[in-house]
């Protein structure tokens, strides 16, 4: 079962993580902040109810974003969870390996203001 308007956030910078919450929230959103790879992925599984979302960056302490990316995507029942990438590189290879790992978009922070973050995830939300 997924819950429609919870969204995860696994960000590692506190200021940034903030922002992006208050632009979900502003929208109607329920966020679930992580500040680590790992800790996110141990609710994730744990969980009954799945997000609407999952948003990872790449760089994060103890368990990086694309070790959880492979991780949820080898459970069956992530298969529909959709995986936004949101990170600070705009490298052509980086994009390329995520979105065939299994993310289902990659967002670069630098190009991309957090309004601009929410409504592409919610375009991505309702295909």
């Amino acid at each position: 079962m997924t819950s429609e308007n919870l969204i995860y956030l696994v960000e590692d910078d506190e200021y940034v993580s903030r922002m992006y919450e208050r632009a979900f929230r502003h929208e109607g959103h329920q966020v679930v902040l992580f500040h680590d790879g790992e800790s996110a992925l141990k609710e994730l599984l744990a969980a009954k109810n799945l997000p609407a979302a999952i948003i990872l960056d790449i760089v994060l302490p103890q368990l990086n974003g694309l070790d959880v990316l492979l991780k949820l995507r080898a459970q069956e029942r992530f298969a529909k969870v959709p995986i936004i990438m949101l990170t600070n590189s705009f490298r052509k290879e980086d994009s390329k390996r995520f979105l065939s790992s299994g993310a289902d978009l990659y967002l670069v922070k630098i190009e991309n203001q957090s309004k601009e973050v929410v409504k592409k995830v919610e375009a991505l939300l309702h295909q």
